[in-house]
Parts: C-alpha cells; sequence; structure tokens
C-alpha cells in the first residue's frame, strides 16, 4: 500500500483503538498492519508532527478532524485517546510522561501481546503519574522505567502494605477530580509537592538517622525512614512522575489532608522551612477553593 499526504483518502481497513489506548499507540498498530514505518504513517497523516508522541500531547481541531476523517472515526473519540485536557487545547503539565510509560499494566499487556492487531499497544494510564491501578482491569500498575524496576520495592513491605488502601483512597481522588472538569486541578497536584518538601532544619534535628524530613513525615510516620532505607538518594520532587513505591504513600498523604484540609494547615506550616510558608499556604487557598 502507498500512503499519500496530499489528499484525505480514508484508509481501507480501520483497527479499533483498545480501551484506554494511546493515539500514537493506535497510529503505530495501523503502520504496522500496513507494513509501513510509524513515521510514515505519521507523515501521512499529520506532516507537520515530528513524532508519533506528539500526537498524545499536543493536538488542535484541524489536526483532529483530518484523523478523523482518515480513520472514519469520530474527532472526539480522537481527542480521548490523547492527554489533552478537555476543556483546553493547553498541553497537559504536571503528572503525565512524555516520552514512553511509567508503568504498564502486565495483564493487559499479555491479553494484547497474545492479539496479532493488538500487539504493543500502549495505554494512556501508562504514561499517567498519580495512577495505582489499570482503569482497564483493576490490576496494579508495576514500574516499567529502568532505574524504577530496579529499585522498587516489594509490595508486602510492612509499611506499603500497611497504607495500600489508604492510597486507592487518593488514587480515587485524583481520578474523581480529573472526570469533574477534564484536567487535574492544580491545588491537588501542588499538595503532591508539597508533601515531598524538607521539613524545617528543627525537625532534621528530631530525626537525626533521617536522612532528609520531609511534610509527609507529620501526615504519614514513617515515611521518612522508609525513604532512607529504601530511596537515601531521592532529593526533590521535580515533576512528580515517581517511582509506585514513593507514590503510594504520597497519595496516602494526600486522602489525609483532603478528608480535612484546614486541619492540616498549622501542623504543616509549623513543620516546614519558613522559606515554604507562602507556599503551602497558597496550595491551602486552592484546596479550600476545591472543596469549599
Amino acid at each position: 500500500m502507498i500512503l499519500r499526504a496530499a489528499t484525505i483518502r480514508p484508509l481501507p481497513v480501520v483497527l479499533q483503538p483498545v480501551r484506554d489506548e494511546l493515539l500514537s499507540s493506535w497510529l503505530r498498530r495501523h503502520a504496522a498492519f500496513y507494513g509501513v514505518s510509524g513515521g510514515a504513517m505519521l507523515r501521512h497523516c499529520l506532516p507537520d508532527l515530528s513524532s508519533p508522541r506528539e500526537l498524545d500531547l499536543s493536538l488542535d481541531r484541524a489536526s483532529q478532524k483530518r484523523l478523523g476523517d482518515l480513520f472514519r472515526c469520530d474527532p472526539f473519540v480522537i481527542r480521548g485517546m490523547t492527554h489533552l485536557p478537555r476543556a483546553t487545547g493547553t498541553r497537559p503539565t504536571g503528572l503525565i510522561a512524555t516520552t514512553r510509560p511509567m508503568q504498564v499494566c502486565k495483564r493487559c499487556a499479555l491479553r494484547h501481546q497474545a492479539r496479532e492487531h493488538t500487539r504493543d499497544a500502549r495505554l494512556r494510564s501508562w504514561m499517567v503519574g498519580w495512577r495505582l491501578s489499570c482503569p482497564v482491569c483493576g490490576a496494579s500498575l508495576q514500574d516499567a522505567r529502568p532505574l524504577d524496576v530496579l529499585a522498587r520495592v516489594d509490595a508486602t513491605d510492612p509499611f506499603l502494605a500497611g497504607v495500600a488502601s489508604h492510597a486507592r483512597e487518593g488514587e480515587g481522588i485524583m481520578t474523581r477530580a480529573l472526570h469533574r472538569s477534564g484536567r487535574l486541578p492544580e491545588p491537588l497536584v501542588e499538595l503532591m509537592r508539597v508533601l515531598l518538601l524538607p521539613s524545617s532544619d528543627a525537625a532534621r534535628g528530631r530525626h537525626p538517622e533521617v536522612g532528609i524530613p520531609r511534610l509527609l513525615e507529620v501526615v504519614l510516620p514513617g515515611f521518612d525512614r522508609f525513604m532512607q532505607r529504601h530511596y537515601p538518594t531521592f532529593l526533590r520532587p521535580g515533576t512528580l512522575l515517581l517511582a509506585i513505591s514513593v507514590r503510594i504513600p504520597v497519595l496516602v498523604g494526600l486522602a489525609a489532608v483532603m478528608r480535612h484540609p484546614a486541619g492540616w494547615i498549622d501542623p504543616l506550616l509549623s513543620a516546614a522551612h519558613e522559606r515554604a510558608h507562602g507556599r503551602l499556604a497558597a496550595c491551602f487557598e486552592g484546596l479550600a477553593t476545591m472543596t469549599g
């Protein structure tokens, strides 16, 4: 089959997207079906884009319509395979990986691998930095990045096992917030960052055996020792694309704070370094607008 980008001609055979599939994954599966490279398929569909991954992060309405015409698919279905917020055309921020899956659902991966036309399908949830479970089958997600795999903490670790159910509560808070507005509210993302901020020097003195005491220790005692034992070189939250073993306690802390945000203002402010007070206060102001 010869692919030409000059005219929009619907593809003779269109593969059905699997549930929760990324748009770039769907495009690559079509390329494999037609025996062409992913780059050739991309040039045929959207010659102005340089990488299939751009489809998942920045797709304007004209491109949605073109893909809809080529694949005989509703443009809203096309958009639903991206990480674009429903309400705006802006790029997603904060908790979305931009290059490769952070985690995988091995159950779904094996199921798709067993079928020729769904082989190597990638799911949207594999790129999301607040998920713990697969939205398709409910199985626990597993780290996929090499360094995360090497440093992975067994789920039976007493600390992780003891907080697992509360972590799912935090995941549920994020899920419901996303479904309400089409994008994660920034106060929730900021709360995850805040909980990973270092505590004050006074808190450091109370725990000399702990590497970097963090605010999450106030909400979830034992977190600092867990980090010192398993992640002694962890320095800062960065983009919050956390290994699942770190993500679990952070979501536990988020769930605890969100049950009664006002009750955590003074404890966290008293533990935080003065330089973090403004940021922490702004975070709680944002949470108040969500829960008020």
